[in-house]
């Protein structure tokens, strides 16, 4: 309602609803940038000058003027024209690679390492607290066709060419060394491996007669066939004496071993003994054509012996198949398997289950035999075959040897020389003091920059009233002003602008209108309510200005009569001193109420009982955060005005915002004093 329910006409208007709140938009990171530099700028530029002037009187010290020496090894090839004398392109990517691989070893820790200590012999005091990795890093070693450049800097001219003298003259002394030692090491450890693989030749060979003994690969080849081929007919052996057994048991003994059913028995176990061998006979011939075509073309002893060896197994197992046919043969004539007739003794059970059991135990042995056999035909296998690795690698030996014999002194593509030694500098190549000034002032300037922006940031103070935009729809900012609170022209125009304010509910007939006037800090209200109160009073309205901060600690006047009106024990309002048409409440009787003995009735009655008398009543509440009191109040009001200032804390003035948006009846207004002068509202909102 506001100070416009002056104006409103009474009676049934419909009630005005509020607008609904909006979304809250999201902040652009380069607008809260800017709003958190705003007003700081003069300081940041005076900042950045001082720590932008440091920098670059640091930077001014740290730089150096560094001066470079250079040498240049050359590498030769150990022979000349080598490309045209050859024709091949391989013998000069040979040489190329060598070039690269001297250059890679004059940067070597060796090389390096030989030069520290030359230095450090030679002038200890320059090259105090120098490390081999300190060397290394500081001299630059690149390669140029065939040529092996070095350089290096230094701040003092002579210790760079120290510095290059002590790297090449390791180097070349590093290579006259190894070129002694290489040819006589390399023989060395070749005739050692020569020893050691004759001697593992012998201790093979010995191996070959432990294992095969009487026997070379292929009779052990031969004998595994026909020891598994002599398996198979004790099996099918067995299984046809298992076959008789179970019969006669069958018939409690009393049977003749060759009646017709076992005569289909035995037909029966003799087939499928013949379908398993030509199973086998076509496997073996099937791996015996895939051996043949992978040969083909080719003379090797190795596979002939394989073909050998398999055609050895196909001649076993068609001799088992014929034999097995020829049983059959003779069991579709007799009904046995042997030459007896059907009509001859029965053979009894005892005689069939000694042969089952003699059968057993051959087929056993058998079966232990082939697996021996199996075994030294793949040890003998491995033997050969380690024999003849053995024996590849003591030829390349022997043939190594011969090369170096040969080759003695010449056993590199290429030798290196000393081609340009270094040289004492005149004149620095590089001063990085300008450089590193110019460094030391931009990072000042942007240390500047970033200590500004960050104190921006983190200020949680609320600075200037356009922190309040995302929630203006819920409290309007009225008033912005660089005035404090008690300034009557700025009072004047706020009253001005309550009066202009719409309304969300109708006017009371014959009841004024409550304003109070209330903050988010411990910071008193009194001057700008009173402020208010008599701005009203000069527009010829009857105000009453009411004092209800009541804290613990108050003990004023307007406090005590303010307590008397909430205890009923008088406090008669009575006119403001200089000013006319406003009024305060009258000195009443002391009373011990204090904030936290107020209730909500106590402060709606004492307010009723004032509303009839006056055109206008404004109330300092103070602090909304710190006085209980102070929501009660708000609650009995027609509009809320929140005195802001820019030390006040920002979160705590958003945290307050739904109780002024929904205590008083028609909301509430918010007020900045004393604002700072960089606002952008203080141009707009005054």
């Amino acid at each position: 309602m506001a100070l416009a329910a002056l104006s409103q006409p009474a009676g049934d208007d419909p009630i005005m609803q509020a607008q609904p709140s909006t979304e809250i938009p999201e902040q652009n990171p380069l607008v809260s940038g800017a709003r958190a530099m705003r007003g700081r700028w003069k300081r940041t530029i005076a900042g950045a000058g001082g720590l932008g002037l440091i920098g670059a009187c640091l930077g001014l010290l740290a730089g150096d003027q560094l001066y470079e020496a250079q040498a240049i090894l050359r590498v030769f090839p150990q022979e000349t024209n080598i490309l045209y004398s050859t024709g091949e392109a391989s013998v000069l990517k040979t040489f190329d690679s060598f070039v690269k691989a001297e250059t890679s070893y004059v940067a070597s820790h060796p090389v390096m390492s030989r030069a520290h200590a030359t230095i450090t012999s030679s002038d200890r005091e320059t090259a105090e607290g120098m490390r081999v990795s300190d060397l290394s890093g500081s001299i630059e070693v690149r390669r140029s066709d065939s040529l092996i450049v070095l350089k290096t800097k230094s701040r003092e001219p002579d210790f760079a060419k120290a510095k290059l003298d002590a790297v090449v003259s390791s180097y070349l002394n590093l290579q006259t060394e190894a070129e002694v030692s290489r040819s006589a090491v390399r023989l060395s450890e070749l005739n050692a491996r020569e020893l050691e693989l004759v001697d593992r030749l012998d201790d093979l060979r010995a191996t070959q007669l432990e294992v095969g003994g009487e026997y070379g690969m292929n009779a052990l080849a031969k004998a595994h066939v026909e020891k598994i081929a002599q398996i198979d007919a004790l099996a099918a052996r067995k299984s046809e004496v298992a076959a008789t057994l179970i019969a006669l048991e069958a018939n409690n003994g009393g049977a003749s071993a060759d009646t017709s059913d076992e005569e289909i028995m035995r037909a029966t176990l003799l087939d499928r003994a013949m379908a398993d061998l030509n199973f086998e006979r076509a496997k073996l011939m099937s791996q015996l054509a895939g051996l043949r075509a992978g040969y083909q073309g080719q003379n090797n002893s190795r596979f002939e012996l394989k073909v050998k060896a398999k055609l050895d197994e196909i001649e076993v197992i068609e001799t088992a198949l014929a034999d097995r046919r020829e049983q059959i043969k003779v069991l579709g004539q007799t009904g046995a398997l042997t030459d007896a007739s059907a009509e001859g003794p029965d053979t009894s059970l005892a005689d069939i289950r000694a042969l089952f059991t003699k059968v057993e135990g051959q087929l056993d042995v058998a079966r232990k035999e082939a697996w021996d056999l199996n075994r030294r035909r793949i040890e003998l296998d491995q033997v050969e075959q380690d024999i003849d690795q053995a024996q590849r690698l003591l030829e390349e030996t022997r043939r190594a040897l011969e090369v170096i014999r040969l080759e003695s002194g010449r056993a590199l593509p290429g030798y290196a020389v000393l081609m340009s030694p270094a040289s004492l500098p005149t004149s620095p190549v590089s001063d990085s003091r300008k450089m590193l000034a110019a460094g030391g002032l931009v990072g000042g300037v942007g240390l500047a920059v970033l200590i500004a922006l960050g104190l921006g940031l983190t200020d949680r103070s609320l600075r200037f009233a356009e922190t309040l935009t995302p929630v203006e729809h819920r409290l309007p900012v009225l008033q912005v002003s660089d005035v404090d609170c008690s300034d009557d022209c700025a009072a004047d125009l706020l009253r001005n602008e309550l009066q202009l304010r719409p309304l969300r509910q109708p006017r009371l007939v014959g009841k004024a209108p409550i304003i109070a006037v209330t903050c988010v800090t411990d910071r008193s209200t009194t001057e700008l309510a009173r402020a208010l109160a008599a701005s009203c009073a000069r527009a010829r309205m009857k105000a009453l200005f009411v004092e209800a901060d009541i804290g613990v600690s108050s003990t004023s006047v307007q406090a005590n009569r303010w307590r008397s009106v909430l205890s009923h024990e008088g406090g008669q309002p009575r006119a403001m001193r200089g000013s006319t048409g406003a009024w305060e409440l009258r000195k009443g009787i002391d009373s011990d109420i204090d904030d936290s003995s107020v209730s909500a009735p106590m402060v709606r009655t004492a307010l009723d009982s004032l509303v009839e008398d006056f055109d206008v009543i404004v109330v300092s509440a103070g602090s909304l955060t710190n006085r209980l009191a102070c929501q009660f109040v708000l609650s009995a009001s027609d509009v809320g005005v929140l005195a802001m200032h820019p030390s006040d804390p920002k979160d705590a003035v958003l945290s307050q915002i739904d109780r002024l948006d929904t205590l008083p009846r028609n909301g509430s207004v918010a007020v900045m004093r004393n604002a700072l002068s960089k606002d952008p509202w203080l141009s707009v909102r005054t």
